[in-house]
């Protein structure tokens, strides 16, 4: 069987997925399978042998695993129903906002102008889509001065043998203000948190001498962690910035990596327990997890640039 593809699956659903296709493709691959087969094998998957055998139906005509479970939740993952008219004034005022301009504010503007026209606006996280392509293609300006930014970013995604309020974490050097991830580390483990000293090192790897030589920018805990590290990549001109670079990433990603919704603030790193929803949805393990955020930060790269730039950092040796 291919290699499947869960895109379009909520990551706590994905699991049950690849749960219900065993018992799928067991089923269907018996040389006559009826309803006593239909019986036996939906009970290991809890569920009635007509859903299994209509499941079994569509499993065999199309092999689409996102037709075996519900898809992804939440109103930032729906587009349908948008009118076109709201699609069109989404996209004018996007263009002709300022580089400065916060989503929030785009938002309330074509908030505004579709209800002067009595059309029903976007979702907020939908209008974040869309100014999101309009950078990537270069239908905006984006703001700020070119740079590379370090900083995390948490995720409300349970894992197996980790505490019920652990979240797994990103640590990334972005490019700015196109939001590319240049470089990153992921760990599932809060005891285990992503190594600054490996980021920087995959980050001097990437760099390119005589390419435009960017700043690099990270708070001052970052720093005085990563001193040795600094110094032995050639990055001990690289100071520490007293402002939270996290302001910047939440700026520049508004809450969302790809598909997944991420937390920004070390505030708010630790919130009510995500329990997993439905009996659908369980505590993914860590290889999927981590899998999940490479296959977010992957979405969200081909969203920005084709590919990461030529660049090299400025002040180094």
């Amino acid at each position: 069987m291919k290699e499947l593809d869960f895109t379009g699956i909520d990551p706590l659903r994905v699991p049950e997925a690849r749960r219900r296709i065993t018992a799928l493709e067991e089923y269907l691959a018996l040389p006559s399978p009826g309803t006593a087969d239909a019986k036996r094998i939906s009970k290991t998957i809890d569920l009635s042998h007509l859903q299994f055998q209509r499941l079994a139906r569509v499993w065999r005509d199309h092999r689409d695993p996102r037709l075996i479970v519900v898809g992804k939740r939440g109103p930032n993952t729906r587009s349908y129903g948008i009118a076109p008219r709201a699609i069109e004034i989404s996209n004018q005022v996007i263009e002709a906002s300022p580089a400065d301009a916060s989503v929030t504010e785009i938002a309330i503007e074509i908030e505004r102008l579709c209800a002067v026209e009595e059309v029903a606006p976007p979702s907020r996280p939908t209008v974040w889509s869309y100014v999101r392509k309009a950078r990537a293609a270069g239908r905006v300006p984006a703001a700020g001065p070119r740079r590379i930014v370090i900083g995390r970013m948490w995720f409300h995604m349970p894992v197996k043998d980790q505490p019920a309020d652990a979240m797994p974490a990103l640590l990334a050097a972005v490019l700015l203000p196109e939001g590319h991830v240049i470089a990153h580390r992921v760990s599932v483990d809060p005891l285990s948190p992503p190594s600054v000293d490996g980021l920087l090192a995959e980050l001097s790897d990437r760099r390119s001498k005589g390419a435009a030589a960017l700043p690099l920018v990270m708070d001052v805990e970052d720093r005085r962690a990563a001193e040795e590290a600094l110094d032995a990549a050639g990055l001990s001109a690289v100071s520490g910035q007293r402002s939270s670079t996290q302001t910047d990433l939440s700026r520049a990603f508004n809450g969302q990596l790809g598909p997944l919704t991420v937390i920004h603030r070390r505030s708010k790193a630790r919130p009510a327990t995500r329990k997993p929803e439905t009996r659908l949805e369980q505590a993914l393990d860590a290889t999927e997890a981590v899998s999940v955020i490479e296959a977010a930060v992957a979405s969200n790269n081909a969203a920005t640039l084709m590919s990461t730039p030529a660049f090299d950092i400025a002040g180094t040796g």
